[in-house]
C-alpha cells in the first residue's frame, strides 16, 4: 500500500516524473528493464485499471506509462488497449496516445496499431472516434494501407469500416491517404462511397459530389504531381480554407457584438427605468442588489447610476451601497475594478482607503494597479504613504505604476506629520531617481513631482539640475520643485522659461517668478507676459497677473500706486489693479490719503473710458471723505461726481446731489459752477436725442428749492423746459413739463 501511495503521488506529479523515468530508461538497453522498473510498471498498471480512479488521475497514470521507452512498457500498453471490459481505460490510452504523438511522434510504436484498429469496431462511438484519432497520428503509408483494406473488407462490420475511413479523413493532405480513399469509391457499398467522398472533399477546393468518374479523373491528374507540387497545392487549399474560416469568424463576431450591444443597451434602459420607479427609501437596497448580481451588465449599469447620482445630485454612495462597491474590488474583472476605483477615489472615507490598500496587496493586473495608485493620490490620505514609497522603492515595479505612485506621493506627502515617514520618502525617491537617470523623461518628471510634494531641501541638487533640462515634461516638475523649496538661485533661468513654447512650462515658470521674485527684473518679466500680443494664453496671463500683484504687494503703498502707471497701455488691467488696491487700502487704518489718490485715479480712468456709472461709486466715496474734513477740494470732486451722475445711464437722483453741493458752496462763484455743470449737460446732444430722459431729469431738478441756487437756476430750468416743449411741438403733443 505504501508503494502504491508513493507512485500515486509520482503520477500526480507527472511533469516531474516523466523526465525521471526517461533518465532511468536511457541508462541501458531498452529491453533490459530492472526489477525496480517492472515494479514501477506494475504500480502504474494498478493505477490505470483502478475502477475507482478519477479520470484525471487515470490520465496522469497513462501519461506516466507512455513516458517509458521500453519493451515492457509497450507490451503493457498493448495489453491495456485490449481490456474490453474497461472501455474507460482504452479511451484514456487512445486520447493520450493521440496527444503525445503530436508532441513526440517517435513514441508511436507499430505494436499499438493492431489494438487500435481492433478498437475501431468498439460498440461505443466515442471509443471508435478516439481510436481513429490515435491511428491518424501514425506516419508513413502502412497504417493508411491497413485502414483502407479494413474499409474495403466486405465482411467487416459497417461501423468498423466507416470508423476506418474517419481515421483516414484527417490526413487527406497525404497522397497515400487520398489513394486509399479513391480505391474505396469502387467497393460498391453506398455508405462507404459516401463517407469516402466526404473525406475527399477536404482535399480539393472543388466538389464533385457522387460523380465518381470525375473523382477518378481528378486523382489521375493529381497522382502524377511531384511531391513538392502536391504539397504546394495542399498548402494553398489550407490557406484558402483558413481565410474562409477567418472571414466566417469575423462575420460571426461582428454579428455577436451587435446582438450583445443591443441586448446590453435594452438591459440598461430597463434597469434605469426600474430604478426611477423605485421608492427613494429602497433605492440603495436595489443598487446593492444589482452590484451583487452575477450578470456584468447589471453591475456596470448600477455603477453608471451611482456615477450619475454623484454628478447630478452630489449623492455619494454610503451604507450598503458603499459596502457592495468595496466588495467589487475583489474577484471581478480588471475593467470592473477600475470602474469601481473611478467612483470611490473621490470618497474621503477611511474605509475606502483601507479597502484600496488591501486590494493593492493582491492586485496583479497592471492597469488596475495603475488605477489604484491614481485613486490613492486623490483620496489624499497619509495612511497610503508607506505603500506608495514601497512601490517606488521596488526595482521590479512596472514603470507606469511607479510613475503613478510618485505622482500620488506628491499629492499626499504634505499631509504626513511624521518626520520618519518623510525621510523614508526622501531616501526612496533619491534612490529611484538615480536608477532612472538615463530613462525617459516621463518617469523622471513623475519622481520630481513627488519630490516637489515632499518639499525637502535634500532634493535641491535634483531640482537645480533638472531645471536646466530641454525637456518640457521635466521642466514643469523641476520648476515646481524649485518653488517648493523656495530656492531663488534660478530666477534668471525661470524668467527665461516664462517664454517657453510649452504652455505648462510657461505657467509653472510664471507662477514661480511671481512667488519667488523680488527684483525689478521679475516685475518687468511678469509685466511683459500680461500683454496679449506677447502671451496669447489667458491662463498664463492670469498667472502673470497674480505674480505681478503679489510682488508689488510687498512694496510701500506709494510705490504700489505709482506702479499703476506701468499698466497705462492696458487700461482694463490698470483699472483692475487700482480697484484691488482700493479694496486693500479701505481696510487699513491710516491710509486714507493714499486711498483718496487711488479713488481719484480710478474715477479718472473710468471717465476716460466713458464708464460714468462705475466712476460714480468711487467719486461718491472720495467726495464723502473730503466733506467729512471740510476739504476745500470737496466741491471740485462734487462737480466731477455731478457730471458722472448726469451722464450715467443709471436711475437719476440728481436733485439730492445738487442740494448737497449747494450746501457746501462757499459763494456765488461755487454756485455758478454747479449751475454751469448742469447747464452743460442739459444742452448736450446726447440728451437732446433722449426726450424721455430729458423730461425725467427736468422733473427731478425742478424739486430743488428755488432759493437754493437763486434766479440763475430757475432761469436755466425754464430755458430747458422751453427747448423741450419746442422740440415736442415739432413732433406732436407731449405731456407737460413739471415746474413750467
Amino acid at each position: 500500500m505504501l508503494r502504491k501511495f508513493v507512485w500515486t503521488t509520482l503520477a500526480s506529479l507527472v511533469g516531474l516524473s516523466a523526465p525521471f523515468a526517461r533518465s532511468q530508461i536511457t541508462e541501458g538497453p531498452p529491453d533490459q528493464a530492472t526489477r525496480d522498473q517492472l515494479a514501477q510498471l506494475q504500480n502504474i498498471r494498478e493505477g490505470i485499471v483502478d475502477p475507482d480512479a478519477r479520470p484525471e488521475d487515470r490520465r496522469r497514470w497513462v501519461e506516466l506509462l507512455l513516458s517509458y521507452n521500453s519493451t515492457h512498457a509497450r507490451t503493457l500498453v498493448v495489453e491495456l488497449l485490449g481490456l474490453a471490459e474497461q472501455a474507460e481505460v482504452q479511451g484514456a490510452l487512445c486520447r493520450v496516445i493521440a496527444e503525445r504523438a503530436r508532441e513526440a511522434p517517435e513514441r508511436l510504436d507499430a505494436a499499438f496499431v493492431g489494438p487500435l484498429v481492433d478498437l475501431l469496431g468498439a460498440e461505443a462511438g466515442d471509443l471508435r472516434a478516439t481510436a481513429g484519432e490515435a491511428l491518424a497520428e501514425f506516419p508513413g503509408a502502412d497504417v493508411p494501407a491497413r485502414l483502407g483494406a479494413l474499409a474495403a473488407q466486405a465482411d467487416a462490420p459497417l461501423t468498423k469500416r466507416l470508423a476506418a475511413i474517419d481515421a483516414l479523413a484527417p490526413n487527406t493532405h497525404r497522397r497515400e491517404v487520398v489513394g486509399q480513399l479513391i480505391n474505396l469509391l469502387d467497393v460498391g457499398a453506398p455508405e462507404i462511397t459516401e463517407r469516402a467522398v466526404n473525406a475527399l472533399e477536404s482535399a480539393t477546393p472543388a466538389t464533385f459530389g457522387p460523380d465518381l468518374e470525375r473523382w477518378r479523373q481528378w486523382w489521375e491528374q493529381k497522382s502524377r504531381l511531384s511531391e513538392e507540387a502536391w504539397l504546394a497545392e495542399q498548402l494553398q487549399i489550407y490557406r484558402d480554407r483558413s481565410r474562409r474560416v477567418a472571414e466566417e469568424f469575423q462575420t460571426f463576431r461582428e454579428s455577436s457584438r451587435r446582438e450583445h450591444s443591443a441586448i446590453t443597451a435594452r438591459t440598461r434602459s430597463y434597469q434605469r427605468e426600474l430604478f426611477r420607479a423605485v421608492n427613494g427609501d429602497h433605492r440603495d437596497a436595489k443598487l446593492a442588489e444589482w452590484l451583487d448580481d452575477p450578470l456584468p451588465v447589471v453591475k456596470f449599469t448600477a455603477l453608471s447610476i451611482i456615477k450619475a447620482g454623484i454628478a447630478d445630485e452630489g449623492k455619494r454612495p454610503e451604507g450598503q451601497v458603499l459596502v457592495a462597491l468595496l466588495g467589487l474590488l475583489a474577484g471581478e474583472t480588471p475593467q470592473m475594478r477600475c470602474e469601481v476605483l473611478d467612483i470611490i477615489q473621490n470618497l474621503n472615507d477611511p474605509a475606502v482607503v483601507d479597502a484600496v490598500l488591501a486590494r493593492l496587496t493582491q492586485e496583479r493586473d497592471p492597469t488596475t494597479r495603475h488605477a489604484i495608485f491614481r485613486a490613492l493620490g486623490k483620496l489624499d490620505s497619509p495612511v497610503a504613504i508607506p505603500a506608495l514609497i514601497g512601490e517606488i522603492a521596488n526595482p521590479e515595479s512596472l514603470p507606469d505604476c511607479v510613475r503613478e505612485a510618485a505622482i500620488a506621493l506628491g499629492q499626499v506627502a504634505a499631509r504626513s506629520p511624521e518626520e520618519e515617514t518623510l525621510q523614508n520618502a526622501v531616501a526612496a525617491l533619491k534612490t529611484r531617481y538615480r536608477m532612472e537617470a538615463e530613462k525617459g523623461p516621463a518617469m523622471r518628471a513623475a519622481l520630481l513631482t513627488a519630490m516637489a510634494g515632499v518639499a525637502d531641501g535634500a532634493f535641491r541638487p535634483e531640482f537645480l539640475e533638472a531645471v536646466e533640462s530641454d525637456k518640457a515634461t521635466i521642466l514643469g516638475a523641476a520648476i515646481r520643485g524649485v518653488l517648493a523649496i523656495s530656492d531663488t538661485s534660478k530666477l534668471p533661468r525661470l524668467r527665461t522659461l516664462m517664454a517657453h513654447s510649452d504652455l505648462l512650462v510657461r505657467l509653472a515658470a510664471t507662477e514661480a517668478v511671481g512667488e519667488l521674485g523680488r527684483e525689478e527684473a521679475d516685475v518687468e518679466s511678469l509685466l511683459t507676459r500680461l500683454n496679449p500680443t506677447i502671451e496669447a494664453n489667458e491662463l498664463a496671463r492670469e498667472a502673470a497677473w497674480r505674480g505681478f500683484c503679489r510682488l508689488l504687494g510687498n512694496r510701500p503703498v506709494r510705490d504700489r500706486i505709482e506702479a499703476a502707471r506701468r499698466l497705462r497701455n492696458q487700461p482694463d488691467l490698470e483699472l483692475r489693479y487700482l480697484e484691488q488696491l482700493a479694496d486693500t487700502l479701505s481696510t487699513v487704518n491710516g491710509e486714507t490719503a493714499y486711498l483718496e489718490i487711488v479713488l481719484d485715479r480710478l474715477a479718472t480712468a473710468l471717465i476716460a473710458q466713458a464708464r460714468y456709472q462705475e466712476a460714480v461709486g468711487h467719486l461718491r466715496a472720495l467726495f464723502d471723505m473730503q466733506c467729512t474734513r471740510s476739504d476745500p477740494e470737496a466741491l471740485a470732486c462734487g462737480l466731477r461726481l455731478l457730471e458722472a451722475v448726469l451722464r450715467s445711464p443709471a436711475e437719476l437722483q440728481v436733485a439730492a446731489l445738487v442740494q448737497q453741493l449747494a450746501a457746501t458752496a462757499g459763494d456765488d462763484t461755487d454756485k455758478a459752477a454747479i449751475i454751469e455743470t448742469v447747464a452743460e449737460y442739459l444742452a448736450s446732444p446726447e440728451l437732446a436725442t433722449d426726450k424721455e430722459r430729458a423730461r425725467t431729469l427736468l422733473a427731478d431738478l425742478s424739486s430743488v428749492p428755488a432759493d437754493t441756487l437763486g434766479e440763475a437756476w430757475t432761469r436755466l430750468l425754464k430755458q430747458a423746459a422751453r427747448r423741450l416743449e419746442s422740440s415736442d411741438a415739432n413732433m406732436g403733443p407731449s405731456p407737460p413739463v413739471p415746474g413750467n
